[in-house]
């Protein structure tokens, strides 16, 4: 058992990443833009890049092309065993560990680079502080992270029981995440969060659905060790 991970957390994104609708391709654009503007070409091949929240592998696939020396890690078996699968169609090479982010299996200091793209906000206020303790760890001194977070003006906010303030358990049908525990930041949120690091810049993005009546709502939040 995974600390801090619950067997029915396991088994629901086991059970989703055998789907291949919740395997996408593509890499999100906020994700190609933070690597673009942070990571030189001529630096990438000795840089140390950890994604966090593996997934179907569509990121940990994007840090292999642009050269990284990518690790990955989750704690889907399944997850990790698609993207395993198609690196390998396609002769990328990459360390995929079964792990949870608030107990990343590295040693400090390893990475130059990290992203965990709407991953911390299955956990609650605790859990989250984890993550982000864990990720001021294992990177460099100087190292990047991108992390993405939901916000309270997101769609999700408030929809299901709540755990505590601003944690919810889902119970909406709409999404592959009834059932799941959410925590939601608000902007005063993010510098105490993120107090650690000597750098910490976010901006906020919405792209709304159902005629501008609900919104998927989140942080980009950039961080220096």
């Amino acid at each position: 058992m995974i600390a801090h991970v619950s067997q029915e957390s396991i088994e629901h994104w086991n059970a989703l990443h055998q789907q291949p609708r919740f395997r996408p391709q593509y890499p999100n654009e906020h994700v190609v833009r933070f690597l673009m503007n942070y990571f030189p070409p001529e630096q990438r091949v000795s840089q140390r890049a950890l994604d966090i929240g593996v997934g179907g592998g569509r990121h940990t696939k994007l840090l292999c092309d642009l050269g990284f020396q990518t690790s990955g890690v989750d704690i889907s078996e399944e997850g990790l065993r698609h993207c395993q699968a198609w690196l390998d169609s396609l002769h990328y090479r990459a360390a995929l560990q079964r792990g949870s982010m608030d107990d990343l299996p590295f040693t400090g200091g390893y990475f130059d680079l990290a992203i965990s793209f709407g991953v911390y906000c299955y956990a609650d206020a605790a859990g989250m502080i984890r993550a982000v303790a864990e990720l001021h760890r294992v990177l460099v001194r100087g190292g990047r992270a991108l992390v993405v977070l939901r916000t309270l003006d997101d769609y999700r906010y408030g929809k299901g029981v709540a755990l505590e303030e601003k944690t919810f358990r889902l119970e909406i049908d709409d999404t592959n995440e009834r059932g799941t525990v959410q925590h939601f930041v608000e902007e005063s949120d993010v510098p105490i969060l993120f107090q650690e690091f000597s750098e910490v810049q976010f901006e906020k993005t919405e792209t709304t659905f159902h005629e501008r009546q609900a919104a998927n709502s989140e942080w980009l939040i950039t961080v220096r060790k």
